[in-house]
């Protein structure tokens, strides 16, 4: 029985060697991005290359699909690879541990069939995005997951028509503030998530300035990049 074997029933012959042919570059590797890259490896993309600087923490296990006791401390690019590796030898990972800052974002873009775009902080997801739409490029992004524990609320949406997550109406104000006006897909939540609450561990560190955690689970980080990965592959099926 091959790797591909089950795909194939589902994608065709043909499908299986356009997938292996194509390309998906993946930033950011938390609990949407990882979860996608995986998915793109056991659909059968033949190069991934995934962007992200961090590390695997205890506070990442709860909801990082390759986050175990054992790779903690450990960079998730390279966890990454292994588990990618594990799954089907032949898939060609590259990875990058850098962080993107606005300076770097256009010389961050990859060379690639398709883009997932799983950045969890605004700045960096919006200056990649803009870089995405200069090149016109291929792509959907992933908006809020965190505070949230209902998968059936996610949806496909154009960024302008998104509604409740904070993080779209962020992204929507920095884009409108740049003169950006162009439409792509996105991922989303319609679920309004739950509080955030006071890191006392940093607010000690940082007296003065009141820092917050935001909540998560393992059922809507997973299940975004469960959707992103099914849109990458129809689209470079079609």
């Amino acid at each position: 029985m091959s790797f591909s074997e089950r795909n194939e029933i589902i994608f065709g012959a043909s499908g299986i060697e356009k997938l292996k042919n194509s390309s998906v570059a993946v930033y950011g590797l938390g609990g949407v991005g990882a979860a996608a890259a995986m998915a793109l490896v056991r659909s059968g993309v033949g190069t991934i290359k995934a962007v992200d600087f961090d590390t695997v923490s205890e506070s990442n296990l709860n909801r990082l699909i390759f986050g175990f006791d054992s790779t903690v401390g450990m960079k998730k690019s390279d966890v990454f690879f292994n588990a990618a590796k594990s799954v089907n030898p032949g898939v060609n990972i590259e990875v990058y541990s850098d962080f993107m800052r606005g300076t770097d974002a256009a010389s961050m873009v990859l060379d690639a069939d398709f883009y997932i775009d799983a950045i969890d902080s605004l700045n960096p997801k919006v200056n990649l995005i803009i870089a995405l739409l200069e090149r016109n490029e291929k792509f959907i992004s992933s908006m809020g997951t965190g505070g949230r524990i209902c998968p059936e609320k996610l949806e496909f949406a154009d960024i302008w028509k998104t509604d409740v997550c904070s993080l779209a109406k962020f992204v929507r104000k920095r884009l409108r503030n740049r003169g950006v006006k162009c439409h792509f897909p996105v991922v989303f939540s319609r679920e309004i998530p739950c509080d955030p609450v006071e890191n006392e561990e940093e607010n000690a560190e940082n007296s003065g300035r009141i820092r917050k955690v935001q909540g998560s689970t393992v059922f809507v980080p997973q299940a975004a990049g469960l959707m992103l990965a099914s849109y990458a592959v129809r689209i470079l099926l079609n």
